[in-house]
């Protein structure tokens, strides 16, 4: 077996290439060990198998540290092929060393095949920083804080079950305490690439170069986007977050406010590690080619939450509200909704028409606990919130509007405005009824104030929530009325009020009050957004609802919603949307990617064709090199999927000319192209999985076998 070791020059990653003997069983066992120079034990070298993005983001934990802790993978179906795997040397070396490397396939306990190789790790050029204690302050730092200080603790952790390897961290010892921000000295020249680990558990924090003007979040998920898969906080693995010109920059490091406060009392802020790699020019090229969205364009709009983002923020000045749109203005995305309210409920901007949301307030549940905050009440004390993004919006080139969810009161909570309170004959249960005159009349209100703070556009949203609605009517009657409305703000100077509506999908609930022909033959809408509702349907066809624009001023921008894996599953679902014919997309919650690295550098390129037909070209190419797998979507909540969403596949690594799926010894499923998912995406399928436990196997065709997987997954 000869092994072929190569090393990626941006993430300094050793890949090394077997082959795996023709005669070789379904399932082949790779252990991977590493002597340290100079000879010694062999040890287990932390790897992991050579996996699309996609793929690697869905791999299953115990998977991910088998590879970690014991150098372990599992091949299938891999008799004759050239294998990869790749390895973190800095998990155990830094700077230069001559290493030798041992790969043993097994088929159980007997050994197919061992080779050995020798790596000369040239690494004296990449800076390492976990040494918390050389920042500038270090007076705030200790070995041993005591109680309530408000002090960083820099502790050395021993190797253990959660932490594969014994290391230093940076964490906030003391549950409530707010500690000052650290700066990290360094005096480096030219392009480097970042990579950020945290300590394994629930932790994060948040780092900015001193030339930044936001702060950039790591670590465990915010109520934003409960599934965690965050390589920041998984053992052995780390984050890219950036490449960008280090002249003259310090690092800064803040402790998160959601971190201080948080309800969980073991969620803080820690850091384990930041790796600079200096970059040649042609790799900084690579990664701006890689990353590039020059070429044939589409629209890319998203939706904005103040609320979300404020929910984990001490905001204390219209400045700092800049910080969020400096992202999407970095994710390329060409217009923003900005959420005010949801008819019926306490605003989030500087309503004196409605009711601000000024007090404490809950979120939905994390990991099954329900956050409360006074975060989103501060941000209404003191600041104009909608006015002042409307101007960041216009000073970083992006188009926003002023966003009302149609309908959700929230009778009886903290959440309710006292129009709701004093008129409750004027909605049902929690929504208000649109067929009510004064109803209209005070969200068209809400409308116009929002136009006079200074918005050129505005955006209402029908999937939040349309169960009040009653008829075609209803619905048409409002955007005529919002149509008139937009009308008398217009002029020659400023220009037309735009007009954006999300509605329900065909498929998705009350989509049958949805009279979207009328809105474009009128002239209504500018902006027409077919979209799904809590999750499904996300492939939904486009056909009908381009041949009602064609030829009309009405764009169509289908929502095409990041809750899909990323980034495999989005990319194609955009590129399908594309390919087809749309203008452009919408990305409701587009904040949840938006506020991370990696998955922002995913929204800059969702716009951009070129891109992501690259990304497909070199999906394809790669998919002899990747390990065959059959991964599985992360359910949204409690490790249970819910009847509203659909368990996805991911297949890799084989041709997949088709794809069977069975539930319980049943075949229910057949495919001859993603998407893949058990039954169907109609509302009537929601239960066609009962609450409980129950077998998926999931048959991938591999030339003339199966690649075949069995999981045990939970409905509730």
């Amino acid at each position: 077996m000869n092994l072929q070791p190569t090393i990626d020059p941006v993430t300094r990653y050793v890949h090394i290439g077997y082959s795996v003997p023709a005669g070789a069983p379904e399932l082949v066992r790779v252990r991977c060990e590493v002597r340290p120079p100079g000879g010694g034990e062999w040890l287990p070298a932390p790897v992991h198998p050579y996996l699309s993005a996609t793929a690697r983001a869905l791999l299953p934990e115990e998977e991910w540290l088998e590879g970690i802790r014991r150098g372990t993978l599992v091949e299938r179906r891999a008799g004759g092929l050239e294998r990869t795997l790749v390895w973190n040397p800095f998990t155990r070396f830094q700077g230069g060393a001559a290493v030798e490397m041992r790969i043993t396939l097994m088929d159980g306990d007997e050994v197919l095949e061992r080779a050995e190789t020798r790596i000369e790790l040239c690494n004296e050029d990449v800076v390492v920083l976990e040494d918390w204690r050389r920042v500038m302050q270090e007076g705030l730092v200790s070995e041993s804080p005591g109680h309530g200080d408000a002090v960083w603790w820099f502790r050395r952790r021993p190797a253990g079950e959660n932490a594969p390897f014994p290391g230093t961290s940076l964490e906030a010892a003391e549950k409530g305490v707010e500690l000052p921000p650290l700066t990290y000295p360094l005096d480096l020249r030219g392009p480097h690439a970042i990579f950020v680990s945290l300590p394994p558990g629930l932790s994060c924090i948040e780092l900015r170069l001193s030339g930044d003007e936001r702060r950039e979040d790591f670590g465990a998920a915010s109520h934003l986007q409960p599934e965690p898969v965050d390589p920041a906080t998984r053992p052995g693995d780390e984050e890219f977050w950036r490449w960008v010109e280090m002249d003259r920059q310090h690092l800064v490091i803040s402790q998160p406010y959601r971190s201080v406060f948080e309800y969980e009392d073991e969620f803080r802020a820690r850091l384990h590690r930041v790796r600079l790699v200096p970059l040649a020019g042609e790799q900084v090229e690579r990664l701006e080619a890689e990353w590039g969205a020059e070429g044939e364009r589409r629209l890319v709009f998203g939706y904005q939450e103040p609320y979300s983002w404020g929910f984990t923020q001490k905001i204390e000045s219209n400045l700092q509200l800049r910080e969020p749109l400096l992202a999407f203005a970095e994710a390329r995305v060409d217009s923003l909704d900005i959420q005010t309210a949801r008819g019926g409920s306490c605003s989030v901007s500087e309503t004196r028409v409605g009711t601000q949301l000024l007090g404490r307030t809950h979120g939905d549940p994390v990991r099954g606990k329900v956050p409360h905050t006074d975060n989103v009440g501060r941000l209404q004390q003191f600041t104009n919130t909608l006015g002042t993004q409307l101007e960041y919006g216009r000073q970083l080139k992006i188009a926003a509007r002023a966003n009302l969810g149609a309908t959700n009161c929230y009778a009886g909570s903290a959440f309710e405005s006292e129009f709701s309170r004093q008129h409750p004959e004027w909605r049902q249960d929690s929504l208000l009824r649109y067929e009510v005159p004064e109803v209209r009349q005070y969200v068209l209100a809400l409308f116009e104030e929002a136009l006079e703070i200074g918005a050129r556009g505005l955006s209402i949203d029908w999937c939040r929530y349309p169960l009040a609605l009653k008829d075609k009517g209803t619905v048409t009657t409002f955007l005529r009325q919002l149509r008139a409305l937009a009308e008398r703000h217009s002029d020659p100077r400023r220009g037309r009020v735009s007009i954006l509506v999300r509605f329900p999908v065909r498929g998705a609930p009350c989509c049958e009050h949805m009279d979207y022909k009328t809105w474009v033959r009128e002239g209504l809408v500018d902006y027409l957004c077919p979209s799904n509702i809590f999750n499904r349907p996300l492939a939904f066809a486009i056909d009908e609802y381009l041949e009602t624009v064609r030829d009309t001023p009405t764009i169509l921008l289908p929502n095409v919603e990041p809750c899909l894996p990323l980034p495999g599953m989005w990319f194609q679902r955009l590129l399908d949307c594309y390919e087809k014919g749309a203008e452009g997309v919408f990305v409701y919650q587009c904040d949840a990617p938006v506020s991370k690295a990696r998955t922002r550098r995913y929204v800059s390129i969702a716009g951009s064709v070129d891109a992501l037909r690259r990304w497909r070209r070199r999906e394809a190419r790669e998919q002899a090199r990747y390990s065959k797998g059959i991964y599985l979507s992360y359910p949204h909540a409690d490790g249970k999927y819910q009847p509203y969403e659909r368990l996805r596949l991911w297949v890799e690594g084989v041709g997949a000319d088709t794809v069977e799926i069975w539930v319980d010894g049943r075949l229910v499923n057949s495919y001859d192209a993603p998407p893949y998912i058990p039954f169907s995406e109609a509302l009537e399928d929601d239960h066609a999985i009962a609450a409980g436990t129950h077998t998926l196997r999931v048959r991938a065709r591999d030339g003339k076998g199966w690649l075949e997987r069995d999981f045990e997954v939970e409905y509730a």
